[in-house]
């Protein structure tokens, strides 16, 4: 019953910081109808269904598509209603828009809202398992792997590692409190991962790490935009709080698959 009701609560939140979000003013698509988005959405499916068998597969197509239409609907939030976005097959998405946002709260928003939006289908997920157990047991397994998919790769994604949203959260909201400080976190965080990355034996991560090296050299962990009017202290501990608060929940909720593949 605690899970219904925080699954209740996450769709009425999602809907509300949302609201104007779901459509667009235009005829935009939000994932692109031409030859080619179809062709990449198409081979994005069929590599995660040949790599990662239907369920989990499928499962990461999906929590990657309602990640990527969560940056979608913030950016028309904030009056980008030519966004959209593309999967890249294994690598998931990217959204895209003509402009950037103009203000850091709004980098913050659109950064932020892409795993955010993730936590209602997460948690009503999680609190349809036992449900499904009882009522249609094969949707049990398939559920509790798309519930754990969606808290692990998210949990992922919130981490301070460029070129990913944390990576990104971390470059806009740390300048609030020292103009160094997203290097140092930046830093620290890289020689983490790079020493998991190699006692584990994890090439991805070590691909992630030559990004994100990359990316301090050429701008000292900056978030690479033009110049904003630097957010209070105030505001920017708002958005810090609401950045942890949501990876611990995705973190929480994807356990099991973090300690699977760790």
């Amino acid at each position: 019953m605690i899970l219904v009701f925080l699954a209740f609560v996450a769709c009425l939140a999602t809907g509300a910081i949302l609201r104007g979000g779901w459509t667009s003013r235009t005829k935009t698509t939000i994932l692109g109808l031409d030859p080619q988005g179809l062709g990449i959405s198409a081979l994005s499916v069929a590599a995660a269904w040949v790599f990662f068998g239907p369920v989990l597969g499928l499962s990461l197509i999906a929590v990657v598509v309602i990640h990527e239409f969560g940056h979608v609907a913030a950016y028309r939030v904030i009056g980008h209603h030519d966004a959209s976005f593309r999967l890249v097959p294994l690598l998931g998405g990217y959204a895209i828009s003509s402009r950037a946002p103009a203000t850091q709260e709004e980098s913050v928003f659109v950064s932020l809202m892409g795993p955010a939006i993730c936590l209602a289908p997460m948690v009503l997920a999680m609190a349809l398992v036992p449900v499904a157990q009882t009522a249609f047991p094969p949707a049990a397994y398939p559920l509790f792997i798309f519930a754990s998919v969606c808290g692990a790769l998210n949990f992922f994604n919130l981490l301070p590692i460029w070129p990913l949203d944390g990576g990104r959260l971390t470059s806009t909201i740390l300048t609030a409190y020292h103009e160094r400080a997203p290097f140092y976190v930046l830093v620290t965080a890289l020689a983490l991962i790079g020493v998991f990355a190699v006692i584990n034996q994890r090439l991805f991560l070590l691909f992630i790490l030559l990004i994100g090296a990359q990316h301090i050299v050429q701008t000292g962990g900056s978030d690479g935009t033009p110049p904003y009017a630097r957010m209070s202290k105030k505001r920017a501990t708002l958005c810090l709080g609401a950045w942890l608060f949501t990876m611990a929940a995705f973190g929480w909720g994807g356990l099991a698959m973090i300690l699977r593949f760790i």
